[in-house]
């Protein structure tokens, strides 16, 4: 990474390279590069992905001509092995997002607690300065604390064309089993920080958000400990209750899980090996259908 980075140094001196002894990790390296940026708006981008020439411009434009949006964020695509084009979401129309709906309709409203920005945007630099920085706390998520936060008082812009691409996970897969869990206690910590935040001073919603957001998580936990049963080892899934074993609830539902492992297990291997076994199409649609089918079910029975 340095040698390729001396050389964009050699050919362009408005880059300025950085590199520490030891890892900061995600927030410790963005709130660095934050305060050594010399402009009020700040581009966040990650390693891995491809950006359309036109990227920084487009946002540029979209946030430097609307004076209350906070940040601006666009469809992201996935690509092949070749940057086809495999899969781009579109969720919402091209323009301005209102922070209160963005935050109580969107974010407030996802039981798997995931975030519409994907971590890729363009920020007001003040903005970001005024709330202290990415709270180290949250490790790699800490980003998604800041979209909430920036939400309370400031709309957000969305571009639907597909600026950025990045490989699938097949092609750059991800040991995210340790992450799984430590995942959902960092949303759902920030979710019930963002719901009193939003709904202070209305005792009645606050009780009504807070008491869905504990349903949210029950749901998003159990579904996280399902795909560790299916994709992972039994280990992963005993490391889990070491991070649940602060809640009671939440340890509960670990302890259900591993009771129902010898008959979950089974179902699930197969399942996935059914899902693997052909790639044709007609059979891939149905075997698409009965996943999304079973998908509802757990849902379904986790709710009941």
């Amino acid at each position: 990474t340095e040698s390729v980075c001396r050389e964009f140094l050699a050919k362009d001196d408005r880059i300025k390279y950085y590199r520490h002894s030891s890892n900061l990790e995600m927030p410790g390296n963005c709130n660095f590069g934050i305060q050594k940026a010399m402009y009020p708006y700040i581009a966040i981008l990650h390693d891995g992905d491809r950006f359309k020439p036109d990227l920084i411009e487009r946002w540029y434009n979209a946030i430097s001509t609307n004076d209350n949006v906070g940040f601006v964020f666009n469809s992201i695509g996935t690509t092949d092995e070749n940057e086809n084009l495999l899969h781009f979401d579109k969720q919402f129309d091209e323009g301005v997002i209102a922070g209160n709906f963005l935050l109580k309709k969107v974010f407030f409203r996802n039981w798997y607690f995931g975030s519409p920005v994907y971590g890729e945007a363009m920020v007001r630099k003040q903005l970001i300065v005024e709330r202290g920085y990415l709270k180290k706390r949250y490790g790699f998520y800490a980003d998604v604390d800041l979209w909430m936060d920036l939400l309370h008082s400031n709309d957000a812009y969305y571009c639907t064309e597909t600026l950025i691409t990045g490989p699938s996970k097949t092609l750059q897969p991800r040991l995210f089993d340790d992450h799984l869990i430590k995942e959902f206690l960092y949303m759902f910590r920030m979710q019930l920080v963002h719901r009193k935040k939003a709904f202070k001073g209305q005792p009645w919603k606050l009780f009504q958000e807070s008491a869905l957001c504990w349903m949210q998580g029950l749901i998003s936990l159990n579904f996280r400990l399902l795909l560790l049963v299916k994709n992972f080892s039994f280990m992963s899934f005993v490391k889990a209750s070491q991070l649940l074993k602060k809640s009671f609830v939440f340890l509960a539902s670990w302890v259900v899980i591993l009771i129902l492992y010898p008959l979950l297990y089974p179902i699930l291997k197969l399942f996935k090996f059914l899902k693997q076994l052909t790639s044709r199409p007609l059979l891939s649609n149905a075997m698409k259908f009965l996943s999304l089918l079973l998908e509802e079910m757990v849902r379904g029975f986790v709710m009941i």
